[in-house]
């Protein structure tokens, strides 16, 4: 009935918040990703494709084929690509090797990143440029024992950079170690933190791509090298999405997202209204194409919010 469309199309907006507690549906949490990045799975092709990996051999043997592929099917592997709602494409593409540290600069630092924490192993943090401050600033969305999800684990400015220090494990107020920033291109950056003695701590970033995950030259990464061996094997992953990925993150992760779900929640009184107002059963059959189209996306809607029985 109309009242139960509108019941459930209710239900889609007011769950929106629970997708940050809890995965639900085809959704996976960052923690989720992280999970699978560490995973027996991921551990499997470290060692099965080892030879591979170090350019020792070229021949993909049964057993990494097997491990990849097993990989690859985990649930949360195409989450790996993070959505870079907040990465500005005209400041990104004035970002090299010869850089001006720049207010642009940070500004085209925006979006998700991996980033390999000496304390913690690998972290997904969202970075966010203030303007008003002209700060850019680095949330967890994977904490450690040191700092939690949801808090902010650096910042950086024209004038500062900072990173909470892993000396104050579990304070209220987090302890700050000055840092350097170092930008190698719009997917890399470093932030180097200067110790006692002389000695340097080095945190690595790379932006939240699959394919540049993969691809990314850091001993320390979970999955170094693991680029090489898929290409061994055959398989894959391309370094733009695809159609159908790119439209999920249209979908789902926008700030259009928001106007979506509330036209999902009126549309139903506009159908209603169209009903009661066309005057003959061939200006009625019109809507019915509008209706299977609204069907079609309310279900892709709350079967990644986890509300469909599939």
């Amino acid at each position: 009935t109309m009242r139960a469309g509108m019941l459930t199309t209710l239900s889609l907006v007011l769950t929106r918040e629970r997708v940050g507690v809890r995965a639900l549906g085809d959704a996976c949490l960052p923690v989720d990703v992280r999970s699978l990045l560490t995973s027996e799975k991921a551990r499997a092709v470290g060692e099965t494709c080892a030879q591979l990996m170090s350019s020792e051999s070229h021949v993909c043997t049964p057993e990494c084929h097997a491990a990849i592929s097993e990989f690859r099917r985990a649930r949360c592997y195409t989450y790996i690509s993070q959505t870079q709602r907040l990465q500005p494409r005209h400041e990104s593409l004035s970002l090299g090797v010869s850089y001006t540290h720049s207010e642009h600069t940070l500004v085209a630092l925006q979006g998700r990143w991996y980033g390999l924490y000496p304390a913690s192993g690998i972290e997904l943090v969202e970075a966010v440029y203030d303007a008003s401050s002209g700060v850019l600033s680095g949330t967890k969305l994977t904490g450690n024992d040191f700092v939690r999800a949801g808090r902010v684990s650096w910042t950086v400015s024209l004038g500062s950079c900072k990173v909470v220090s892993s000396l104050w494990q579990g304070s209220f107020t987090p302890r700050w170690d000055a840092c350097h920033l170092t930008v190698d291109d719009a997917d890399h950056m470093q932030l180097t933190l200067e110790l006692e003695e002389g000695a340097h701590e080095v945190l690595s970033f790379v932006r939240a791509s699959l394919p540049l995950l993969l691809d990314w030259d850091e001993p320390n990464s979970p999955t170094n090298g693991f680029s090489r061996a898929m290409r061994s094997c055959g398989m894959t992953e391309e370094s733009r999405p695809t159609v159908k990925q790119y439209l999920a993150d249209v979908l789902h992760h926008t700030h259009g997202t928001v106007v979506l779900d509330q036209a999902l929640l009126i549309f139903p009184l506009v159908l209603l209204g169209g009903w009661q107002l066309g005057e003959h059963l061939a200006a009625k059959l019109l809507l019915v194409p509008l209706l299977l189209a609204y069907v079609l996306v309310l279900w892709v809607r709350l079967n990644y919010l986890g509300l469909t029985d599939s």
